[in-house]
């Protein structure tokens, strides 16, 4: 029996160990980055953003990485920028929900105080067909003077894993994660409802992205549109 035991422990081991290994979803190495286009259903670029990878700091259960995200319009306008956190804990990757974010609400407001509560997105180490991911929430609110100005929640429900696919962008072409998702966000008393389809990848992120009305009409999309690692 003790042997038997023994057999069945060395066969967790391996299990055990592969769901600490933190998934590189991401080119998280300082000095890393990376651009994101926004097109409409059109074809036509409305935007874009641009990521820096500024610091890494690991840990004995995974790693956290400072990201500077940077938003411009379609004229190249700098529109706001901020600092995303993206971090591994014992195997599962998170993305911080201030991504989903306006990039007006990420740049600093001396005059305002700003509050945000959020469960992060989760991606695991391993991802298989079929399987669900946990939903996603922000809650991010603006005051002065202690009044209330501005209230937003953004809540990503329905995340499924539809399968493999080879993707190609300006940024080169990359073996994908296919997912789907809903989304709602509200601010005051406007709700927006859309589902998503994004195709990610191990090294690249996220390379392409596809927002749908609630009719199922295309809406528009983004694509990696360049990646530059150290």
């Amino acid at each position: 029996m003790k042997k038997i035991f023994q057999i069945a422990l060395l066969m967790l081991v391996p299990v055990w160990m592969s769901a600490q290994v933190c998934p590189e979803y991401f080119p998280l190495k300082t000095g890393n980055s990376w651009e994101v286009t926004h097109y409409n259903k059109k074809d036509k670029a409305e935007g874009s953003n641009t990521s820096d990878v500024k610091a890494v700091t690991e840990s004995a259960t995974g790693y956290e990485a400072t990201v500077t995200m940077t938003s411009f319009n379609a004229k190249g306008e700098n529109e706001g920028s901020g600092d995303l956190i993206m971090k591994c804990i014992s195997g599962v990757f998170y993305m911080d929900m201030k991504n989903f974010l306006p990039p007006s609400s990420m740049s600093e407001n001396p005059d305002m105080t700003v509050t945000m509560t959020a469960n992060d997105l989760q991606y695991p180490a391993v991802l298989t067909e079929g399987s669900t991911l946990p939903d996603a929430n922000i809650t991010y609110q603006m005051s002065s003077g202690g009044m209330v100005v501005m209230t937003m929640t953004v809540n990503i429900t329905e995340r499924k894993v539809i399968g493999k696919e080879s993707i190609t962008t300006p940024a080169g072409t990359f073996e994908t994660w296919k997912l789907s998702a809903k989304y709602q966000s509200k601010t005051g008393f406007i709700t927006t409802k859309l589902s998503s389809v994004e195709y990610v990848s191990i090294g690249g992120g996220v390379v392409k992205t596809e927002s749908y009305n609630e009719k199922g009409d295309l809406m528009g999309y983004t694509l990696l549109t360049k990646l530059s690692k150290l």
